[in-house]
């Protein structure tokens, strides 16, 4: 059984989806890019007052190259299948901004290059 509130829920979703982003060194304006939200939607997200469809946490999880299981403050009871060597998927992050239909200025887009770049070069 669940021991917390559905609001506990969210926000301890939240709580993970953020500490992930942050461990990934990825900001709430490239992330909020990603997920073709805003800003403010990822600051509600993270601190539980936006409830992320399965759909989102999927591609959040995705994004931040975690199981989407670890982002789900509940033991599901799943076993994991073991971690396959030497198949590591690369998100093409290039290709996620292309096909977003956000218009950005081009700050927005000069920063996000550099962090394609960093991420290409593995820094």
């Amino acid at each position: 059984m669940i021991n917390q509130t559905e609001d506990q829920f969210y926000e301890e979703i939240g709580t993970r989806i953020r500490n992930y982003r942050l461990s990934a060194n990825i900001g709430q304006e490239m992330f909020a890019e990603l997920l073709n939200l805003t800003r403010a939607s990822v600051v509600n997200m993270e601190k539980g007052r936006q409830r992320p469809s399965i759909f989102q946490l999927i591609r959040i999880a995705n994004i931040l190259k975690v199981d989407y299981i670890d982002l789900v403050p509940f033991d599901l009871n799943i076993e994991r299948l073991p971690a396959q060597e030497s198949q590591v998927i690369d998100l093409d992050y290039s290709s996620v901004i292309a096909s977003s239909n956000v218009d950005l200025n081009d700050r927005v887009k000069n920063s996000m290059n550099q962090f394609l770049t960093d991420i290409s070069k593995g820094k």
